[in-house]
């Protein structure tokens, strides 16, 4: 029996919990994970979006031994199938600190998703590794910060309180942004969504304690 086999969609389980198990064997022997690795070029759909889903697991706790696997999750980004992209792109928020090379050459296909893909799982995930790669250092903030600015307007304001949650990284690696920062935020702590006003308040305060 392969670690394959026993993946949610192939004992019939429509929980998460067959790919959780398999997760766990994962990051205890990290080798199964070249068997995962293949599972991602199968024919079968959710057979792809269950090993992403394992990648997914496996980076939350342990995103080193997914990084040697980042070649094979950047194509499902292209996937058809929803499910497979927005479990490939949350794989790669995750671990998306340990590849900034990568990351920066993948920045235009991410800033594409994040402005016409139509599931808002896989742009939250999107904004998000933008989010994560301005946590980087002062130059990948800098690029990372028009990007964010851009997605506050996009979607009719629904990825805003995940935008400001994330220019709190921004401010650590490039202080020069503070003011303007500071400045986007009062914008919106008047913001209809009750998420989206705490995150600016947060963000605010954060800036004004000096923790930013």
């Amino acid at each position: 029996m392969t670690i394959v086999s026993l993946l949610s969609s192939q004992v019939g389980e429509k929980t998460e919990e067959g790919n959780r198990f398999v997760a766990k064997e994962c990051i205890q022997n990290p080798t199964l994970l070249k068997e995962i690795k293949d599972g991602l070029t199968s024919k079968d759909k959710a057979l792809i979006g269950d090993c992403a889903e394992v990648f997914t697991m496996v980076a939350e706790k342990k995103p080193e031994l997914v990084v040697p696997f980042t070649d094979h999750l950047l194509p499902l980004l292209s996937s058809k199938t929803t499910r497979i992209r927005w479990e490939a792109i949350h794989a790669i928020s995750l671990i998306t600190t340990n590849i900034p090379t990568q990351i920066s050459l993948l920045l235009p296909k991410i800033k594409k998703l994040i402005e016409s893909d139509k599931s808002t799982i896989v742009r939250d995930y999107s904004v998000q590794t933008v989010c994560n790669y301005a946590e980087i250092g002062e130059q990948e903030a800098l690029t990372a910060f028009p990007i964010l600015k851009e997605t506050l307007l996009m979607w009719e304001g629904k990825h805003r309180g995940r935008v400001l949650t994330g220019l709190l990284n921004v401010c650590k690696s490039a202080p020069e942004c503070i003011l303007e920062i500071r400045g986007i935020a009062e914008e919106y702590v008047d913001d209809q969504r009750s998420g989206v006003k705490k995150a600016a308040k947060a963000l605010m305060k954060a800036i004004d304690k000096g923790t930013a």
